[in-house]
């Protein structure tokens, strides 16, 4: 009987995580429908301060996250990885706001883009102009 009743709770946590998760997966469809249909609209900006919001609240998240729980080593470093590129952006465009701190705080502990990266996704070319802008303002007379 004992068996059957920590199975049935089994089943309750899981099917909450499950139902959770998938909340979730289907509100960031939702947003990225409305990104999607606001890009084809031609309404750039609006897009923009919407994606640098979503991107602030994640990260934010991951902050408060990481007072409540210690992550364990292997999954901080996982999650460090993605984060680089939100780090890389960051650096050319600040985070402004009451949440800038911590983001930039949990931020800082992100190891940033390896210079001799060569790669040809956005977040590394917005990084090359970047990075060629502070060259030729250091050589600029």
């Amino acid at each position: 009987m004992g068996t059957v009743a920590t199975s049935g709770w089994w089943w309750h946590v899981m099917a909450l995580q499950m139902s959770s998760k998938s909340i979730e997966v289907a509100f960031r469809a939702a947003e990225e429908a409305e990104w999607a249909a606001q890009l084809r609209l031609n309404e750039n900006t609006n897009v923009i301060a919407q994606l640098e919001k979503a991107m602030r609240i994640g990260v934010f998240t991951l902050d408060q996250w990481e007072e409540t729980a210690m992550v364990d080593e292997k999954s901080r470093i996982a999650r460090d990885r993605w984060l680089v590129p939100v780090k890389v952006y960051h650096q050319s465009y600040p985070i402004r706001g009451e949440e800038a701190e911590r983001v930039n705080s949990l931020l800082a502990k992100v190891p940033g883009r390896k210079a001799t990266s060569t790669c040809r996704s956005g977040i590394c070319r917005l990084d090359d102009l970047r990075l060629a802008r502070a060259q030729s303002a250091t050589n600029s007379p």
